[in-house]
């Protein structure tokens, strides 16, 4: 594993970020996002449902969701079930997010390296939802890009890379979640993984020994290791 000074000495072309747990500390309520999409389901298979989302996060909820009513608790018509819970998933994270404010030290990270010229917000939540919580958060200007799903992360980087002639070598993304790291090591593009709020426990351990990726513990590590004042 490269070390985290060394890794953000190289100055990047493009900056991608994650929204939960990076811009927004928001992990806690995605996983009560669940519970509130699935309220009246069995409590265990709800409960796998938030195991799973833990160990996988920045995959999308249209993709795990589906996978409720597919695998874990199957129904005739999953559209008709996924339909309301994905409603009810968005309400809920939408009044969620209405109450917290965007990481400052994300802010100071993104201005840094050129905000709205080089920075993408690249999540695996509801791009259309992003947007507007970006919006109405008075932040949306600071990005090139709000970036989410149902296009997959590496649809998003991969898209981004060859529109602006970028080799991933040359870019960097902040992440917290499995998907974050399983994305840019399938794509050669150095990684920060940031620990901070993140509900993948095992992350640190298992992204170790990756090519070109390194471990923050807070916001405050990664800014002092990139040489920007605190936010």
């Amino acid at each position: 594993m490269t070390t985290l000074r060394t890794l953000l000495s190289r100055p990047p072309k493009l900056v991608f970020l994650d929204c939960d747990g990076v811009i927004y500390d928001t992990n806690r309520l995605k996983c009560d996002a669940y519970r509130h999409a699935l309220a009246g389901y069995p409590e265990a298979e709800v409960d796998a449902v938030v195991a799973h989302h833990k160990a996988t996060g920045g995959v999308s909820r249209f993709v795990k969701l589906r996978r409720f009513f597919t695998e874990l608790h199957p129904v005739a018509d999953v559209e008709a079930a996924l339909a309301p819970a994905l409603e009810a998933f968005s309400d809920y994270s939408r009044e969620g997010y209405a109450h917290l404010a965007p990481r400052p030290e994300a802010l100071a990270f993104a201005a840094h390296h050129g905000g709205p010229a080089r920075v993408y917000v690249v999540s695996g939540g509801s791009e259309a939802e992003l947007r507007d919580v970006f919006a109405r958060a008075g932040i949306a200007d600071r990005f090139t890009a709000i970036l989410g799903s149902p296009l997959t992360k590496r649809d998003h980087l991969e898209a981004v890379l060859a529109e602006r002639g970028v080799a991933a070598r040359d870019a960097l993304f902040i992440g917290d979640g499995w998907a974050d790291w399983d994305t840019t090591r399938a794509l050669g593009v150095p990684f920060v993984f940031l620990a901070e709020m993140s509900e993948w426990h095992d992350g640190p351990d298992i992204v170790r020994g990756s090519p070109d990726t390194a471990v923050a513990a807070t916001w405050e590590e990664l800014l002092d290791a990139a040489g920007i004042p605190a936010a």
